[in-house]
């Protein structure tokens, strides 16, 4: 090799090991080769992945036994006749419903409660039964029973609410006079549970029910 060539060869072996150190120390490493953590474009896992509601968001949860359905997404209350509230749950983790509580006025101490049309839908879907303010309160406003009715069966089978879902009603006032002055309402789930909607309806018990398979 001449002179001239090796002194070619030199300047050239520079400008290589100059480019490299411009483009940092990956560039040397083969294609397909492990990238090194600080650099590489992986995420590091932390136990934590996919995860919706800490640990103690569920336990809480499914501890408490009710859930209460008083966020209002639509209407107001006072509900006036002719008009309706839509009420929502907030967001929690994946629950079965059981029986639910309602408790609500009428102005005037008024008895007109066929007036009032109870619906129950899964975000935007309707559930099975459409239920009536006269299957809770007898004409003098005392409670039947205990008070409770089943959350209808979403088709035909017992509701269960996703993580994601949100389980809504709307109270309806068909009538012309006595506005709904209050109203208070939940939903039993978990260790409250005495009754479901397959129970109600004549069926097996689901499981986690009081008195049903365990």
């Amino acid at each position: 090799m001449d002179a001239e060539t090796q002194e070619k060869m030199k300047y050239l072996g520079r400008e290589i090991a100059e480019n490299l150190a411009r483009m940092g120390s990956t560039a040397v490493l083969p294609a397909g080769e492990g990238e090194l953590p600080a650099c590489g474009t992986s995420v590091p896992r932390i136990g934590c992945e996919n995860l919706l509601y800490a640990p103690i968001t569920v336990a809480r949860f499914y501890r408490g036994g009710r859930t209460n359905i008083d966020q209002v997404v639509e209407g107001q209350i006072p509900v006036a006749p002719g008009s309706s509230v839509v009420l929502s749950q907030a967001a929690y983790p994946p629950w079965a419903t059981g029986c639910y509580v309602l408790r609500y006025r009428l102005a005037n101490n008024a008895n007109n409660h066929d007036d009032i049309k109870i619906e129950w839908f899964v975000d935007g879907e309707p559930l099975d039964a459409l239920q009536y303010g006269s299957e809770i309160y007898n004409n003098d406003n005392t409670v039947i029973g205990e008070g409770k009715l089943p959350i209808p069966l979403a088709m035909g089978e017992h509701c269960c609410i996703g993580g994601n879902n949100r389980l809504r009603v709307r109270i309806s006032h068909l009538g012309n006079a006595n506005q709904i002055e209050n109203i208070r309402l939940h939903v039993e789930h978990a260790n409250a549970v005495k009754c479901c909607s397959g129970c109600a309806s004549g069926r097996s018990c689901q499981r986690g029910c009081k008195g049903g398979d365990k």
